[in-house]
């Protein structure tokens, strides 16, 4: 049961809001686990209600404004003719031989919709309208895209108004094979209504049948996507759960998209490569993709304790200065890009030592030893691993190679 959010002094909320949404950005290793856990669900209802609301992808391609031709809108937001009739279009796919082999729309880039289940306040859910196994044309269909279809000589409706009632997917397939040698086929199809007044029950039951019906004609129709019609969302609104591309050339707008969708909304969504099956039994895979490098993330602090100990060394004399370091979990940890910050907090710590100071005619030795620690493995254990390091000032400076074959130890 979600909790309604108490009531906030308003000069309060916004930068709150602003705090809460930068702290909860979700990493694009996040996003792609949930795209792939919604994919390869295929279970036969969410609880009570149709699988579209814990699984599956919704899929939507689009394509970007061009000003130069006086167009100007937001791919996410409804389309003039979506206002037209209160509904948009989408696809839907699944592991399980509901598929495609590309977004539609003779594009390579779009979002995913975020499922019923995963919606979190204060987005808003959209509603499955109805549901059609191919592509059916909607934009010429009444009834909110969901009935009759314009360019057909016969009357379409939703598959349980039809007469007799279509209820079953094998009786779809039956309506649906009868128009095989026409054109006009898709258009004559009908979509599994899912809206409001009915049951639970009887949605869960229609979408079931939409989903047996495109397996049975998935290979047939491979080339084709499914066809959805939802319930527009207000402006800014979309429950956007990633966007997309499926190959290099619609990266650049998937990037605008995100772009201008952080600066219209504020909130951050990755961008998920889609790439589709390439046959009828294949399965979508999908992969990250970033924008930017990662931030570097630095440790705290390098170096847990480091003391003078005077130590004997055969070749050194019987009581050579040793600095005994004892590095962090995370300064074991490093890799070549943080060496410098390891050594330099070592320096400030030890630089005015005389024990340093007196032997500093060898210049980068400390940090030769210091890297060749980091880097060394002996009998295949990595020698950042040992539970204390012994770097001795008095060592000369040589290349990394000496120094890893004389056991971090030059003379």
């Amino acid at each position: 049961m979600k909790t309604p959010m108490k009531r906030i002094t308003p000069l309060l909320l916004f930068p709150l809001f602003l705090q809460t949404t930068a702290a909860n950005a979700e990493s694009c290793e996040e996003t792609l686990k949930r795209v792939e856990g919604l994919y390869n669900n295929t279970v036969d209802s969410c609880r009570q209600d149709p699988a579209s609301d814990c699984s599956g992808l919704l899929v939507r391609g689009t394509h970007r404004a061009n000003p130069a031709k006086g167009e100007k809108w937001d791919v996410w937001n409804p389309s003039p003719k979506a206002k037209e009739l209160g509904t948009f279009a989408a696809s839907w796919m699944r592991v399980d031989g509901i598929s495609y082999e590309d977004p539609g729309m003779s594009t390579q880039n779009g979002y995913l919709i975020t499922p019923i289940d995963q919606v979190r306040e204060p987005e808003t859910p959209v509603h499955i309208y109805c549901a059609f196994p191919n592509d059916a044309w909607t934009d010429f269909r009444d009834d909110r895209g969901c009935g009759n279809n314009k360019n057909t000589a016969q009357t379409e409706a939703v598959c349980q108004a039809m007469a007799p009632p279509i209820v079953t997917a094998n009786a779809w397939v039956a309506h649906f094979t009868r128009f095989n040698n026409d054109r006009k086929q898709d258009q004559l199809q009908c979509g599994f209504n899912m809206r409001n007044p009915m049951s639970s029950k009887e949605r869960v039951d229609a979408f079931r049948n939409f989903m047996g019906a495109r397996k049975i004609i998935n290979t047939r129709e491979f080339q084709t996507q499914t066809e959805l019609r939802l319930g527009n969302p207000k402006d800014d609104e979309l429950p956007i759960l990633a966007f997309f591309y499926s190959d290099q050339r619609g990266l650049n707008d998937a990037l605008a998209n995100q772009r201008d969708y952080k600066e219209k909304t504020g909130k951050d969504r990755n961008i998920i490569k889609i790439d589709f099956p390439r046959t009828p039994g294949s399965k979508a895979t999908f992969s990250c993709t970033r924008t930017t490098p990662p931030a570097p993330q630095f440790c705290d602090r390098y170096i847990e304790s480091s003391t003078w100990a005077q130590r004997p060394d055969p070749k050194l004399g019987p009581n050579t200065w040793s600095l005994q370091v004892v590095p962090t979990a995370c300064g074991r940890a490093i890799k070549d890009d943080q060496t410098d910050r390891m050594f330099a907090e070592l320096y400030n710590k030890h630089k005015d030592d005389e024990q340093w100071r007196q032997y500093s005619v060898h210049g980068g030795s400390l940090r030769r030893q210091l890297v060749c620690h980091l880097a060394a493995t002996f009998d295949g254990k990595p020698v950042r691993n040992k539970p204390e390091w012994n770097l001795e000032p008095a060592r000369p400076y040589v290349d990394q190679a000496k120094a890893v074959a004389q056991y971090c130890n030059p003379y």
